[in-house]
């Protein structure tokens, strides 16, 4: 009576441990592999916290507070105000000399020279006021545009780092399948070269028995 031999079932694992920690396991089963990553609690809580700022920001991304509006007001009057400053640091004391450059010359103030240069510095001096205000004008949209920029490039820090973590957790995933796949391997080969041994022993004992009538 022939004996049935018994297939061989395997469920092989594997696990990838860093700094005593298991960070990635892989079970075989029949419907195929079943593979889990393990957070750190401080990875998770990073993770956690991107995700939750990021989609927390996303609504507000172009709107900005009163708090922000009065913040930005105040970086444009300070830079207004120095500007005036500068102006009139530069031109009052050029109009102040020549006055007293004129009296002392002239005796008075009252010449068409003194007219004439005083005109030549308020001309020069409302140039630099009118340059002054499309400055201004740059500037609020600088300050404007570099706080978008700012908020666009926590979003996609944030973004950036959702995904690295995303990825690493694919990347082990994927090594670990790799053991797995490698241990299953390993183990068909024993199987194979198991059923290779009993095979020739089989072989030989049944060779032995005939030899036996030719004795």
């Amino acid at each position: 009576m022939s004996k049935k031999s018994k297939t061989k079932t395997y469920n092989p694992s594997s696990s990838i441990t860093v700094n005593g920690q298991l960070k990635s396991s892989a079970q075989s089963t029949k419907n195929g592999a079943n593979a889990t990553y393990n957070m750190d609690p401080y990875e998770q809580a990073a993770y956690n916290f991107a995700q939750k700022s990021f989609y927390e920001n996303i609504p507000n991304i172009n709107v900005f507070s009163d708090d922000t509006v009065k913040n930005l007001n105040n970086q444009v009057k300070a830079y207004l105000n120095q500007g005036v400053n500068t102006i009139q640091n530069t031109y009052t004391p050029m109009i102040r000399d020549m006055q007293n450059d004129i009296a002392r010359r002239f005796g008075n103030v009252n010449n068409s020279i003194f007219m004439d240069n005083l005109n030549d510095i308020e001309s020069k001096r409302a140039a630099a006021m009118s340059d002054l205000a499309q400055n201004v004008e740059a500037k609020r949209s600088e300050l404007v545009n570099n706080e978008l920029a700012n908020r666009y490039d926590y979003l996609s820090f944030l973004n950036n780092y959702q995904n690295q973590v995303y990825n690493n957790m694919l990347s082990t995933l994927g090594v670990n399948n790799n053991l797995l796949n490698t241990n299953n391997s390993h183990l068909n080969n024993v199987a194979n070269n198991s059923k290779g041994s009993n095979s020739f022993y089989d072989n030989a004992q049944l060779a032995m028995q005939v030899a036996k009538f030719f004795i």
